[in-house]
């Protein structure tokens, strides 16, 4: 059985962590990143020498820049971007998901400004 691609968004030393782990398990995993400049480095080098230098890449993690494309063949989506920036993702992500999607997410701390937990964020943002 082919497993479905796990789409990590986030390409800073924790997300490219978690994107490591999850391909490490035998999971086809995409890293995005909202940079092209950089997330082209990685696909380039095959591992972040910027966050997380010295763990190169396996085979089974591409690299994305292209949100809809990140999540498009998979339905599980990992979320680690800064707090700040959780709920622009999440408003630029909502397009490319579909009843199958599963969300979760590993991005600490509250919303910057109105201090929401990231579930309310989620909830508003998406209506889930």
């Amino acid at each position: 059985m082919q497993s479905e691609r796990i789409a990590v968004l986030g390409a800073g030393s924790w997300g490219t962590a978690l994107a490591l782990r999850l391909a490490a398990n035998h999971n086809d995993t995409c890293l995005w990143g909202h940079e092209p400049e950089f997330m082209a480095t990685l696909a380039r080098e095959r591992q972040n020498r910027h966050f997380l230098p010295g763990f190169p890449f396996p085979e089974n993690l591409t690299i994305e820049t292209d949100l809809s494309q990140a999540v498009q063949q998979g339905r599980d989506v990992l979320l680690v971007v800064p707090s700040h920036a959780f709920r622009e993702v999440l408003t630029r992500l909502a397009p490319a998901l579909n009843n199958r999607s599963r969300i979760a997410w590993a991005t600490k701390g509250l919303e910057y400004g109105s201090g929401k937990f990231m579930s309310e964020v989620l909830e508003e943002t998406l209506g889930t």
